[in-house]
């Protein structure tokens, strides 16, 4: 399965409402990688030592709560966010996150991590953008496979 890169359009002049959930590994370095690029970026985690993870050039907030309740997406400031990034480890979570973002609070662009592949259908059909790690990883080793690998005679590439 490819994937088609994900590409997103902002206005020039215009400051981006980011919030991402969960901040592993994924998702503390796509809140600090948006931060320092100057969205406005706001991290949701359940685990207060998140907190402890940051860098010290992080220019976001922090939401310590369960993102799968209202109230804390209520603390995110989520119906003004311009896009919902899911970078949980628990694809459920991901999923009802994306939807309660999408349809409860009007986020118009949700992307999540979708670490089952089986599930990448599911997102989709849900009208959530997906990163499929596996998926990309294939991707990538192909690509660079294929680019070092001459064809046969008579073959197409």
């Amino acid at each position: 399965m490819s994937l088609t890169p994900i590409n997103i359009n902002i206005p020039v002049g215009l400051k981006f409402y980011v919030i991402v959930v969960g901040c592993g590994k994924v998702g503390l370095e796509v809140a600090t990688r948006l931060s320092r690029i100057g969205f406005n970026v706001t991290m949701v985690d359940k685990n207060p030592n998140t907190l402890n993870l940051l860098p010290e050039d992080y220019g976001g907030f922090v939401v310590i709560g369960d993102a799968t309740e209202r109230e804390t997406m209520e603390r995110a400031k989520a119906i003004k966010a311009d896009l919902l990034v899911t970078t949980t480890g628990d694809d459920s979570t991901n999923y009802f996150v994306s939807l309660v973002g999408a349809k409860i609070f009007g986020i118009p662009r949700v992307i999540s991590l979708v670490n089952n592949r089986e599930n990448v259908p599911l997102f989709i059909k849900s009208g959530i953008d997906v990163i499929s790690p596996i998926d990309l990883t294939v991707d990538t080793f192909e690509h660079n496979i294929l680019e070092h690998v001459e064809p046969k005679v008579g073959e197409k590439r």
